[in-house]
């Protein structure tokens, strides 16, 4: 039994222990009140738990969310367990590993003194399964028995989740060995009964909210205000008063307010030419240093939309344009420390990953001669839409694609967009108006699943709402990818590593580029940093203290 309930735990503490430089954690005595200010260059998606599906909007829900699993306030191995937090302990497990029962601890209340339940974590699946809240995470339900029914409007609930008294019942399709780090996504926090009923594809922007803070208030496109929820007694911390974010900021300007002490964080990044500077300024990876940098499960690529006559049943073009592609080039506009270039699917440190070697990591005349081979009769005309985000380095580095692209005869039109606009139209079938997008994925938790079948299996491709900006659906792919959510242990990764080798030989979505580093700047009035990479990215701001 113990076997069993620790399954969904175990992926995490092997993958993230190898990905943890060695960094001292936070140790000094937390000072509580005040205010920490972050800057953010472009807005958010949404602050709405079934709808939010961004990093800096995870950044702030770590924050605010209480959850049946969660991701310890603490760094390295430590951090990476799905711990219970809502839930008294680890849940109880049938024996075919499809039903699992947890108990709710009490003494969780929201923010407006209502208390949480197991029927909080109900009506969170409710909710996020609702058609009519058109959320980009559904793929996470296919799990639950019930879920997809109510995906497509055919029943009004999850049949398979249930609430009585302080139990909580989860009824699975097929044992999953990923369910517990699921769990800890903020998709599954706990939601009041005000929000239950609040049913708005557009998202909800002031809410109760059960952990240490809650979102006061926010005005889209200006700031957002998180105040430290005044019933929350659970053991998580909470130094600051408020955590407030500015929205609009340049990079110059944030890293101007952060090197002044304006702002305490500069969430949004600094000028990719000022990295090296402040590392030899400040140091790197210090105790409570202003400059801290750790690798992520991270991927940076370009994703080709085969839905469009370009690139649909196109795989020697897509080819092509992974031979082009300067990799070496992309990263160096980043700046120092800015990631590792890459040309498969899987980071490293994940579960599957296994180095490849299929294309150049540098571009030399004999790549471009290459890939113009492998163009040659494919191009269909040889026009393009390139989306890209218009903040920070990405407009030079959708400059420095184009370039590539211009090589092997496809001539690319740039259209750049707001990140959280840029992502939100790609996944939606009604606004995917591009050939290629640059994009940026990062973990929701330690487990290929979460690279190979939410980013290309085609059945995302028939939501309203997904994160398959490729539009890659193929058939043969989508049921080895199937096939190998089914497995455990060394057999899940060997069937991953395969499933990625064989997609970039073969038929490329992507041109993968960098695994990126999160490279953080922070100013002289704050201490207790601390990182966790799964739980959200830069430091724990619930944590964060001034000195």
């Amino acid at each position: 039994m113990k076997g069993k309930r620790l399954l969904g735990i175990a992926l995490a503490i092997s993958s993230l222990s190898l990905l943890l430089v060695a960094a001292a954690t936070a140790g000094p005595t937390a000072q509580r009140g005040g205010t920490i200010v972050l800057d953010m260059t472009t807005d958010v998606d949404y602050i709405d738990p079934q709808l939010s599906y961004y990093g800096e909007t995870w950044k702030l829900e770590a924050t605010t969310a209480c959850k049946l699993m969660n991701w310890p306030d603490k760094e390295g191995p430590a951090g990476a367990v799905a711990t219970p937090e809502v839930a008294s302990g680890l849940p109880l497990v049938s024996k075919d590993g499809k039903t699992y029962t947890f108990t709710i601890k009490p003494g969780f209340k929201f923010s407006n003194g209502k208390v949480v339940t197991a029927q909080s974590f109900v009506d969170a699946v409710n909710r996020f399964a609702n058609p009519k809240m058109q959320s980009t995470g559904v793929a996470f339900l296919d799990i639950i028995k019930g879920a997809q029914a109510a995906v497509d409007g055919k029943a009004g609930s999850v049949s398979g989740v249930k609430a009585r008294g302080n139990k909580l019942t989860i009824q699975l399709t097929k044992a999953s060995p990923d369910l517990l780090a699921r769990l800890a996504m903020p998709f599954y926090q706990a939601i009041d009964p005000t929000l239950a009923r609040q049913i708005d594809a557009n998202g909800i922007n002031q809410y109760a909210s059960c952990g240490p803070y809650y979102f006061a208030s926010r005005t889209p496109g200006r700031s957002i205000t998180l105040k430290r929820n005044p019933n929350y007694k659970g053991g998580r911390t909470a130094n600051a008063d408020t955590i407030q974010v500015n929205i609009g900021n340049s990079v110059d300007v944030e890293f101007q307010n952060v090197e002044k002490g304006t702002s305490d964080y500069a969430s949004g990044g600094i000028p990719a030419t000022e990295w090296k500077n402040i590392v030899a300024k400040y140091g790197l990876n210090k105790k409570d240093g202003r400059v801290q940098v750790r690798p992520q499960l991270d991927i940076r690529y370009v994703a080709m939309n085969h839905s469009r006559p370009l690139f649909k049943n196109n795989p020697q073009l897509a080819k092509a344009v992974n031979w082009a592609v300067d990799r070496q080039a992309f990263s160096a506009q980043g700046g120092y420390l800015y990631g590792k270039r890459t040309g498969q699917i899987l980071p490293p440190g994940m579960l599957g990953y296994k180095p490849a070697g299929i294309y150049p990591l540098k571009v030399t005349a004999n790549t471009i001669k290459q890939a113009r081979k492998l163009a040659e009769g494919n191009l269909r005309g040889g026009k393009a839409v390139l989306w890209s985000s218009n903040a920070g380095t990405a407009p030079l580095q959708a400059q420095l694609i184009q370039y590539n692209l211009k090589q092997i005869g496809i001539d690319a039109e740039i259209k750049l967009l707001p990140r959280a606009q840029q992502f939100t139209n790609a996944g939606n079938p009604q606004t995917a108006s591009f050939d290629m997008t640059v994009e940026r994925w990062g973990a929701d938790y330690a487990d290929p699943y979460d690279f190979l079948n939410i980013l290309l299996d085609g059945k995302q491709v028939t939501q309203p709402q997904h994160n398959n900006y490729a539009y890659f659906n193929v058939a043969k792919y989508n049921k080895e990818m199937t096939a190998a959510s089914l497995l455990q242990g060394p057999k899940r990764g060997v069937a991953y590593a395969a499933l990625d080798g064989n997609m970039m030989r073969s038929n490329p979505p992507w041109a993968p580029l960098v695994n990126s580093n999160d490279r953080i700047f922070l100013s002289s009035r704050v201490g207790c940093v601390t990182i966790n990479e799964i739980s959200a990215t830069g430091p724990l701001l619930n944590v964060l203290c001034l000195k």
